[in-house]
């Protein structure tokens, strides 16, 4: 009888456990005080504890990824995230493709500028022809902007400089890179009024409301947050929990609002670009990436100040978009180490996976040190998790190997002509999980590439005999394969 009572309580604690469902949440962090990194370098801010509240509430679990605003929508129509949060607007345009929770918090939108300027308090948005105004990308300040001053021929597409994140707009603005910038009241008051070096221009703008906003199809989720946030409002820990986050810095606000760590040598600029027009890319088509693994240069690897180093990411593409020439990985925010961007090294169709390398130096001095890159479309939208460079640098132990998948040579072979008067044979060769292949005949190297697979016609000059062929590949491990091939000088 006890046997019988313990194997029912196992297998209802299994069903309890195996019924507990995951919700992926992406969203696009340094947007204080909704989401931001906090000083252990976790994701913190209004939004992330009320998720976290209302999936413990409603029994699910949450996962959160970080990953670049524009490509959010995407994400979540494809599945590759469940819900989008953040600071995240209710738009009529984004009721288009998501459906979205109860409005939760509202905030009232606002233009700033430059404390030592001489622009008006009271700045009128035909007054701003000639000015340049700073966003952070893919927001609904950047669709406000395109929409009521491009669109309504007050500003040109050149005067609007999109950044991505909210910190390095607010630099452009320090700097005078720009002469405006775009923001919500409440990041104003908690993260820049203090410091007095802007002030507000306009503030007749009007609200942004925020929601959590899933896929068309969602309801039963939806109807999971608007449950949680009903709760919440009723016990009125929603609101304690809104005042935590929303009280400016000199009312004692609860929350830690910066990394320690980060030390951004420049600005990341970037105005509006023009669009490249597609080459053979489905219409309409989406780019969606999901991060792999880290094949060289793990998270908190070890490393020498200074120490020249390639970091490499394996990334998927998830998407319906080839990746193309003018794909790229570009730094946008955290510790600069020297580079700010690398090209995709090879057309990614739809399904496959790419090894992106990034040359770049550690930091002169001993610490921890973090930087943040994300992939680019040729249009200059930013998609998919954000991928990072999370180094220990200190003078107590060498730099960690590269650690990842060894390189695997599935092919190597010559075509199968044997000779002649003009001895050209073309090589083939596969090979994955190498950041770079060599090819040489008679131990001398005479071919040197990045990609995966390929051929090329090779002449090693001479008459009859015997050339050995060799290949070898580089990545976590050194990989080589040789084979002999006789040029018996008949046609």
């Amino acid at each position: 009888m006890k046997k019988s009572l313990w194997i029912l309580l196992l297998i209802l604690f299994c069903v309890s456990t195996a019924s507990a469902e995951t919700i992926n949440l992406g969203t696009a962090a340094e947007y204080r005080p909704f989401v931001f990194y906090d000083y252990n370098n976790e994701l913190t801010g209004l939004d992330m504890e009320l998720i976290r509240e209302i999936a413990k509430r409603e029994g699910f679990t949450v996962k959160i990824l970080d990953m670049a605003f524009d490509g959010l929508i995407d994400s979540a129509s494809v599945g590759q995230i469940d819900l989008i949060g953040g600071g995240f607007s209710k738009t009529a345009e984004r009721q288009k493709d998501l459906i979205f929770s109860d409005i939760y918090y509202a905030n009232a939108s606002i233009i700033i500028a430059s404390s030592q300027s001489n622009i008006a308090d009271n700045l009128k948005l035909e007054d701003m022809t000639q000015m340049r105004i700073g966003v952070q990308r893919g927001t609904t300040f950047d669709q406000w902007v395109k929409t009521n001053l491009v669109g309504a021929g007050i500003l040109s597409t050149q005067n609007v400089y999109t950044f991505p994140s909210l910190d390095s707009a607010a630099k452009a603005l320090k700097n005078n890179t720009v002469d405006l910038l775009m923001l919500d009241e409440d990041s104003y008051k908690l993260s820049y009024q203090d410091s007095g070096n802007f002030k507000i221009v306009n503030e007749d703008i009007g609200d942004e409301e925020y929601a959590f906003a899933a896929a068309i199809g969602s309801e039963d989720l939806i109807s999971k947050i608007n449950d949680g946030l009903q709760k919440m409002t009723r016990d009125g820990s929603l609101q304690k929990l809104i005042d935590k986050y929303t009280k400016s810095a000199g009312d004692e606000a609860e929350i830690t609002i910066s990394r320690p760590s980060q030390i951004v040598k420049e600005p990341v600029i970037s105005p509006t670009p023009t669009p490249i027009p597609p080459i053979d890319q489905p219409a309409n088509c989406k780019n969606v990436m999901v991060f792999m693994a880290d094949v060289s240069y793990p998270d908190g690897s070890k490393i020498n100040p200074g120490e020249n180093f390639t970091k490499t990411w394996r990334i998927y593409n998830n998407g319906s978009c080839k990746w193309y020439e003018g794909y790229s990985i570009e730094y946008t925010d955290g510790d600069f180490m020297g580079n700010k961007s690398v090209n995709l090294p090879k057309l990614t169709i739809p399904g496959t996976t790419v090894d992106v390398g990034i040359r770049l130096q550690a930091p002169q001095t001993t610490g921890q040190y973090v930087g943040y890159y994300q992939l680019r479309a040729p249009d200059g939208t930013f998609f998919g998790p954000k991928l990072t460079v999370k180094l220990n640098v200190t003078n107590d132990a060498v730099s960690e190997p590269p650690v990842g998948a060894p390189p695997v040579i599935t092919r190597f072979q010559p075509n199968y002509y044997k000779g002649g008067l003009r001895f050209c044979p073309t090589v083939y060769w596969t090979v994955t999980d190498a950041t770079q292949i060599r090819i040489s005949i008679n131990n001398k190297p005479v071919y040197t590439t990045q990609q995966g697979s390929g051929s090329i016609e090779l002449c090693p000059g001479g008459g009859r005999g015997d050339y050995v062929y060799g290949i070898v590949a580089e990545g976590t491990k050194r990989v080589s394969y040789v084979f002999t091939y006789t040029n018996t000088g008949q046609r």
